[in-house]
């Protein structure tokens, strides 16, 4: 990140999240893991934590959501309907 510039969410996001709704569409979302736009510094938590309260708002109209690491592509979450499962690490490679 340049400083003049701030964050860019698909360049400099540490993770996203995948949302298949019930009715059918399909979002993904990029954490946003700095306090504001020109925040010196990002953390993880703070995305991870921001994706959790997306996931509770949206409820019952969520099927199925995942939150995959932009690094390695790897699944670190699983929601369905709402509740998160546990994930069988086997299952990423």
């Amino acid at each position: 990140m340049s400083a003049s510039k701030g964050w860019k969410l698909k360049q400099d996001s540490e993770t996203k999240l995948i949302v298949w709704f019930a009715d059918g569409n399909v979002r993904t979302l990029y954490s946003i893991d700095w306090n504001y736009k020109f925040s010196q510094t990002k953390k993880r938590e703070i995305g991870l934590a921001r994706f959790y309260k997306k996931i509770e708002d949206y409820g019952a109209k969520v099927k199925v959501a995942e939150i995959y690491e932009m690094s390695s592509k790897r699944r670190i979450a699983k929601f369905i309907s709402g509740v998160e499962v546990a994930i069988n690490q086997q299952e990423n490679q």
